[in-house]
């Protein structure tokens, strides 16, 4: 039997014959696997599943396809891919019809949510937000301007179309409602009763448990299991892989097609001065 990848899972997240992958780590160890998104430490067709939850919405959106590719590679024909990532059209439909009730709602979800400059502020927060996944410097590469969390963010529409063109067959699911029995049972604290609870101070404070940022880091006293989250707020994708497709044929179709303004973003690339200043860095 293929293995089982939690691609992105926080390191407090455990579940019996699954393997984590953590970018932090330079060689596979045990159950934790090496390497990013787009570079994962596996064979080819060596995962039966592959669950990935409010991982995409980090991701730059350039990037996302050869992600897919790149968990495209590692899948078995026929394996499945679970994907969670805030839904664009549930949070656009909200915002443009001033629901205060779902924002609020929402904020339970996730306590990190802004609200401070009205609706338009919390609506934006799940596509932009702050955090340290992704550094925007200034196009002279000298000043840092700011970290980054969430960068993009997806309706169905928009995420079954790149799937689909990556050898995804897709459909949108609801919570818990996945094929495999193992991925029915929500994210919860090991030790509660396996049911959904939003992660906020109030279960923090019911339970005893600590979960608190530090001078940039977190401290935690508990672990995690179960797989989906957040339903109010969730686009849910369950697709299986029904062919292979290339890293290039992904950036091929995305990124360098005359259909699409992707191709813009690398236009820098043909600025010499900036390429030598990328070369500096050891960047790429």
């Amino acid at each position: 039997m293929g293995k089982k990848l939690n691609l992105g899972a926080s390191p407090i997240w455990q579940g019996e014959g699954w393997h984590v992958l953590d970018h932090k780590l330079t060689k596979n160890e045990g159950h934790l696997i090496a390497g990013d998104a787009v570079d994962i430490n596996l064979p080819d067709e060596s995962c039966d599943v592959v669950f990935c939850s409010h991982v995409f919405e980090h991701i730059p959106h350039t990037r996302l396809p050869r992600v897919l590719a790149e968990i495209n590679r590692v899948l078995v024909t026929g394996g499945v891919l679970r994907v969670l990532t805030p839904d664009l059209e549930r949070v656009a439909r909200a915002y443009v019809e001033g629901d205060k009730e779902f924002f609020r709602l929402a904020k339970e979800e996730d306590t990190n949510i802004r609200t401070d400059i009205g609706l338009g502020g919390t609506f934006m927060n799940f596509i932009v937000s702050p955090g340290q996944d992704t550094v925007l410097l200034d196009r002279g590469l000298n000043n840092f301007i700011a970290g980054y969390a969430h960068l993009y963010c997806y309706d169905y529409e928009m995420l079954s179309t790149i799937m689909r063109k990556i050898g995804f067959k897709t459909r949108r699911a609801s919570f818990n409602d996945s094929k495999l029995e193992e991925m029915q049972v929500p994210l919860h604290v090991k030790g509660l009763k396996p049911v959904w609870q939003n992660f906020n101070q109030k279960l923090y404070d019911d339970n005893q448990l600590t979960h608190r940022l530090v001078d940039g880091k977190y401290e935690i006293n508990f672990n995690v299991a179960g797989f989906d989250r957040d339903p109010l707020t969730s686009l849910i994708v369950e697709a299986e892989k029904y062919e292979y497709v290339t890293s290039s044929k992904a950036e091929e179709t995305f990124n360098q097609s005359d259909e699409n303004y992707n191709k813009y973003a690398y236009s820098l690339l043909s600025d010499e001065n900036f390429v030598e200043k990328l070369d500096g860095l050891g960047l790429k």
